[in-house]
C-alpha cells in the first residue's frame, strides 16, 4: 500500500472511515485529521496516520496536501475546513468520490423531512421491480460502502451537509422534497441551508420537484408533485368518492390502500413513484407500493392499551417533521404530544397553531423545553414539563382517554438526552410496553 500524502480526510466518524476504507482499497493510505480526542479503533486501522485532537492542520500535512475529503459533520466555518480552503486544496465530499467511481445511475433525494421514507420507498420499488439496488448515503450505509459492481442502480439520501461540500452531482434522478427551518447551527442561516438543498438539481438528468420549490435558474423541473389534482404531474384527486393517487389524468391507487398512514406519507409515495418513473412505469409502481413496510421511529405504531393509539415518531428531529405529523389529525383535542430536546436553534412558533385544538396536553422535556412551553402558553395549549421520557410516558398514559393518541414527535434532536433518535424511540416503545404489561397483569400503574 502506497502512502497518499496528497489526500487528507477531515473527520473520522462513519463517513470518514468509509472514505478511508475506499481509498485503502484503491491502494492508498490517506492522512486523517480529527478534532475530537483519540477514539478507540479496531485493528483494521493499524498503520493509518491519524492526528487526533487536531484544532489546526499540522504544517507538514498541509504542505503536502492536495485535496481534503470533508466529513459531513464539519461545517464550512470549521477551522480545519477554512485552513484547507485558504491553502487552495481541492475540497471534496464522500459523495464526490462515489459519483466519480460508480458506473450505474444514481437517484438522489434531499429535503428537511421525509427523505429517509422516500429513499426507502424508491429502493423498495426498484428492488421489487427486479433491479439490484444499493440504498444508503445519509440513511444507513455510507455511499462508498455501498459500491458493488452487481448493483444496477443506487438510491442515496443526501443531507444538506453533504450537498454543501459536494460539487454539482451528475444524478440520474433528483428530488428536493421540502425545505423548512433546520440546521442553522451548521449552515449559519436559513438561506445557506436552502441553497445547499437546491444544489441537488444542478447537474441532474431528471428533476422532480414541487410547486413550493424554487429551482435554480439553470436547472428547470421535469415533473412536479403536489397533494392537489394535476393535469401534468403527480397529484391527489377524488375518484369514485375516495382520494386517489394520480399521474396526469390517470387514477393509479386509492390512498387508503397505501401501506403508510398520514397525508404526509401519501405525498412521500407520490415522490417515490415520480423519482423511479424513468425505470418503473406509474401503474406498476402503484401496485408495488403496497408491499412496502415503514421505517422504524417514523410515525410507527406502538402497541398500547386498548383504545389508545401510541405513535413513535422519534425521527421527527425538527419542527417541520412534527408539523407534518400533527397535520394528519383533526382539531379535536385528541392528541397528547411528547416533544422537546435540542432545537438546534430552530423557531418553535409554527407549532403553536398546529397544536391549537389538536393537542389536549403537551409534555415537554429536554434542554429547550421552556421554549416549547412559551409557544404552548401563547396558543392556549395546556403543557407540563417533565424531566425524563419515563415521566413523559407515565404522565401521558395517566391523562390519556379512550380514542386518544399518545404521539412522540419531538421536533428536536435527541443528543441532549440520548445517543441518537433511535435510542429515544426505543426507550419510548419500551416504556409503553412496560405500561401495557403492567395493565394486563393487573398491577397498579
Amino acid at each position: 500500500m502506497s502512502q497518499d500524502n496528497g489526500t487528507v480526510i477531515l473527520g473520522f466518524g462513519a463517513t470518514g472511515q468509509s472514505v478511508a476504507r475506499y481509498l485503502r482499497g484503491q491502494g492508498f493510505a490517506p492522512t486523517v485529521l480529527d478534532s475530537r480526542p483519540a477514539q478507540a479503533l479496531t485493528e483494521d486501522w493499524r498503520g493509518l496516520e491519524i492526528h487526533w485532537h487536531c484544532d489546526a492542520w499540522p504544517a507538514q500535512v498541509l504542505a503536502q496536501g492536495k485535496r481534503a475529503v470533508v466529513s459531513p459533520g464539519l461545517p464550512p466555518h470549521h477551522v480545519l475546513v477554512q485552513q484547507a480552503r485558504q491553502a487552495g486544496l481541492q475540497l471534496l465530499s464522500d459523495i464526490d468520490l462515489f459519483m466519480a467511481a460508480v458506473k450505474a445511475p444514481v437517484i438522489g433525494v434531499t429535503g428537511t423531512n421525509g427523505k429517509s421514507t422516500v429513499v426507502s420507498l424508491v429502493g423498495h420499488l426498484l428492488q421489487a421491480s427486479g433491479r439490484r439496488c444499493g440504498i444508503g448515503g445519509n440513511l444507513g450505509t455510507p455511499a462508498l460502502d455501498l459500491m458493488d459492481h452487481d448493483n444496477e442502480i443506487y438510491v442515496l439520501e443526501l443531507s444538506s451537509f453533504q450537498l454543501a461540500h459536494s460539487k454539482p452531482l451528475p444524478l440520474a434522478s433528483a428530488a428536493l422534497l421540502n425545505i423548512s427551518d433546520d440546521h442553522r447551527d451548521w449552515h449559519g442561516d436559513f438561506e445557506a441551508y436552502a441553497a445547499a438543498k437546491r444544489r441537488i438539481y444542478l447537474n441532474a438528468d431528471y428533476r422532480v420537484g414541487s410547486h413550493q420549490c424554487d429551482f435554480p435558474a439553470d436547472a428547470p423541473c421535469d415533473v412536479k408533485v403536489a397533494l392537489v389534482p394535476q393535469s401534468d404531474g403527480w397529484g391527489l384527486a377524488t375518484h369514485a368518492g375516495r382520494p386517489w393517487l394520480y399521474r396526469d389524468a390517470a387514477p393509479l391507487l386509492a390512498a387508503d390502500h397505501l401501506p403508510l398512514a398520514g397525508m404526509h406519507n401519501v405525498e412521500n409515495c407520490l415522490w417515490a413513484m415520480a423519482l423511479v418513473e424513468p425505470w418503473v412505469d406509474a401503474l406498476r409502481a402503484a401496485r408495488l407500493l403496497q408491499g412496502f413496510t415503514g421505517l422504524p421511529h417514523r410515525f410507527a405504531e406502538v402497541k398500547g392499551p386498548a383504545g389508545i393509539r401510541c405513535i413513535n415518531d422519534s425521527k421527527a428531529t425538527n419542527v417541520g417533521a412534527t408539523l407534518a405529523a400533527l397535520a394528519g389529525y383533526e382539531r379535536d383535542q385528541q392528541v397528547i404530544l411528547i416533544a422537546g430536546g435540542d432545537s438546534k436553534g430552530a423557531d418553535f412558533e409554527p407549532l403553536g397553531d398546529a397544536m391549537h385544538n389538536r393537542v389536549r396536553l403537551l409534555l415537554t422535556l429536554g434542554v429547550n423545553a421552556a421554549d416549547l412551553n412559551a409557544v404552548a402558553d401563547y396558543h392556549g395549549v395546556p403543557w407540563q414539563q417533565v424531566g425524563s421520557m419515563d415521566e413523559a410516558v407515565a404522565a401521558a398514559l395517566q391523562h390519556v382517554e379512550q380514542g386518544n393518541t399518545v404521539l412522540l414527535s419531538p421536533a428536536c434532536a435527541s443528543l441532549d438526552m440520548y445517543p441518537n433518535f433511535a435510542a429515544r424511540g426505543e426507550h419510548f416503545t419500551a416504556l409503553v410496553a412496560e405500561h401495557l404489561a403492567a395493565v394486563e397483569s393487573g398491577a397498579s400503574v
